[in-house]
């Protein structure tokens, strides 16, 4: 390259244009914010150029969300950035009584679980390339972990609870028992009531002595029974006394 011409480099990513710095690897900071570098060559462009994304928008996110914990239910704090280089550092802070940042940890994630472990905390995220450092931190995060003792009376108050949904659940499954007997046997009373024979019927009638049963003909489609125990205005009853002759009897009105 000549001294006075135009030089353009282009940062190839999957990242916004913005998230990428320029680095002149004989200075100390980057040279362009943006994916592209356009230099008018001096004799003191001379050198290595890289290319990197750049460190960004640091922050610490929870799980579980809630604000309050109980002690003994786990905490986990993760520490994310918008873009960043590939090789970064991860490392965690708590402020601590005397009002001092002391490290806690290292990584993207931190657990936390006992109430002593309250506090506010940060996620810092370091990067270095050759001779060239980004360093970035997170926003406050604070943490509540409550202390809640479990004592012999505490214990028996949730046995006793125990104890009643228990109970509970006893009852009522011996009321559905008595209502699903109870239901049954109106059932069968019904049932008992629709079977039972209509009052006045007593039933088929005996032929007279000595005169056989009139069998049933092809295409009857059941016994006749007749009633000659009373009469009804109604109706001639069929009654054998009578016939006129065989199969015939008096006017049926």
């Amino acid at each position: 390259m000549l001294v006075g011409q135009k030089v353009q480099m282009h940062c190839m990513g999957s990242l916004d244009e913005k998230k990428y710095s320029w680095y002149h690897l004989n200075q100390t900071t980057s040279m362009n914010i943006d994916s592209n570098l356009t230099l008018l060559v001096t004799t003191e462009d001379s050198g290595e150029y890289k290319c990197s994304e750049r460190l960004s928008n640091v922050s610490v996110s929870s799980t579980p969300k809630d604000l309050v914990t109980m002690e003994g239910q786990s905490v986990t704090l993760y520490c994310q950035a918008t873009s960043h280089p590939p090789s970064v550092v991860w490392s965690w802070s708590r402020l601590d009584e005397q009002g001092g940042w002391q490290e806690v940890g290292i990584g993207r994630e931190l657990t936390l679980r006992l109430a002593r472990e309250s506090g506010q905390y940060f996620c810092q995220a370091h990067s270095k390339i050759l001779v060239l450092t980004q360093q970035q931190q997170s926003p406050f995060h604070t943490v509540c972990i409550l202390y809640f003792p479990m004592t012999g009376s505490v214990y028996a108050g949730v046995a006793g609870l125990v104890l009643v949904l228990l109970a509970w659940v006893l009852l009522l499954l011996v009321l559905l028992w008595f209502w699903r007997q109870a239901k049954e046997r109106a059932g069968q009373e019904t049932l008992a009531i629709n079977s039972a024979p209509a009052k006045g019927f007593t039933g088929p009638a005996k032929p007279p002595k000595g005169r056989s049963q009139p069998q049933a003909q092809a295409g009857d489609e059941g016994e006749v029974y007749m009633n000659c125990g009373e009469t009804n205005q109604a109706y001639s009853d069929l009654c054998p006394a009578y016939m006129t002759g065989d199969d015939t009897y008096a006017t049926l009105g």
